[in-house]
């Protein structure tokens, strides 16, 4: 009798925790849902990008920002999906997007209002830093046929060797994704990501879900910190690595652009200043006009922004000041800029 009873009472105990467990998951999830969601990404089959998350899902965020946003049919962030054919393509990680911003104030979208007779589609996605658009470049280009720009955001012009000759020579890495399996259908779970995330740093490696933060550069700190001259290797890399967008453009006779938005930082007596290196810029820059690539650089829009309305490109009333992804003002300068860009480049 007490051995039936002992069982019984063991039982209850199991159906006790299994059901605190699931009460406790779906508490975490609605918290983790209202304050930061990404959802599920899975393997971008026409290699435009690396991944692509869930078509129309649901997006929030109040860690960084303040935000809910709907993606489109295609799994990417744009009011109203890819709405016909595509004039620009607007090509980035996860500054473009733009998941920390409503989705009428990030890039594309004012790309869209403020020319109006262009359709811009964004395919921005986190992660994707200038390495990972250039090696999925082409076949972008391909999928998407865009008739007139292909526009690249970088936060960096100072590029990594041998990063640059991975893509070149066809070795680049994708970003991984889970399709199907355990770890993609326990991320329908809001809670699950957070934990394993943190569970992944705590225990010492690293599996990428799409939601770095920052500038999202894969180059190695020790190999650019050796660089303090600019070797012709270095020039003759960056010539084929940045070709590539350029032949292919040429090919499909449309106008590539690559726009620089620096990471700003704060000097102690209030002014700002940004991490560039006035010998690289100046080499990519002037490499991009060899190949008929398109650069602007926004460096001074921020300080504009910042001289005269006071205003940080980057940063949000919940995060570190001017620290983390680019802010509607960010976004707008961004916008602001490219416009400018094209409608001289279509007055020509």
């Amino acid at each position: 009798m007490n051995e039936k009873s002992n069982f019984i009472s063991f039982i209850r105990w199991i159906l006790t925790a299994i059901a605190a467990a699931v009460i406790a998951m779906a508490v975490l999830s609605v918290f983790a849902f209202l304050y930061e969601y990404s959802g599920i990404h899975s393997k971008n089959e026409s290699g435009a990008t690396d991944y692509k998350w869930q078509s129309d899902h649901i997006a929030t965020t109040m860690k960084e920002g303040f935000s809910y946003i709907q993606y489109d049919e295609n799994g990417f962030n744009n009011i109203g999906g890819e709405n016909g054919d595509v004039d620009i393509l607007l090509m980035g990680s996860s500054h473009m997007e733009a998941v920390n911003v409503a989705q009428d104030e990030n890039t594309a979208a004012l790309l869209n209002t403020m020319i109006p007779d262009m359709h811009t589609y964004n395919i921005g996605v986190s992660g994707h830093d200038i390495y990972r658009c250039v090696d999925n470049f082409d076949e972008a280009v391909s999928y998407y046929k865009p008739s007139e720009y292909v526009i690249i955001e970088t936060s960096t012009v100072k590029l990594s060797v041998s990063e640059m000759n991975k893509i070149v020579t066809g070795e680049g890495k994708p970003i991984p994704s889970y399709n199907g399996g355990i770890l993609n259908t326990l991320q329908k779970i809001p809670a699950f990501k957070p934990l394993y995330k943190q569970f992944d740093e705590w225990y010492g490696k690293r599996e990428t879900f799409g939601f770095s933060v920052g500038s999202e550069n894969t180059y190695d700190e020790d190999e650019l910190s050796e660089n303090t001259e600019i070797s012709e290797e270095y020039r003759e890399s960056l010539t084929s690595f940045l070709n590539m967008v350029a032949s292919c453009s040429k090919e499909a006779d449309i106008t590539p652009i690559i726009f620089y938005a620096p990471v700003q930082g704060i000097e102690p007596d209030g002014g700002t200043y940004y991490d560039t290196d006035a010998a690289y810029f100046d080499v990519y820059e002037d490499t991009c006009d060899k190949l008929g690539i398109v650069f602007v650089d926004v460096t001074d829009e921020f300080d504009e922004l910042y001289n005269e309305e006071h205003i940080l490109a980057h940063g949000f009333a919940n995060t570190a000041v001017g620290v983390g992804h680019l802010n509607k003002y960010g976004h707008k300068a961004i916008a602001e800029a490219l416009c400018e860009a094209i409608k001289e480049k279509e007055a020509k």
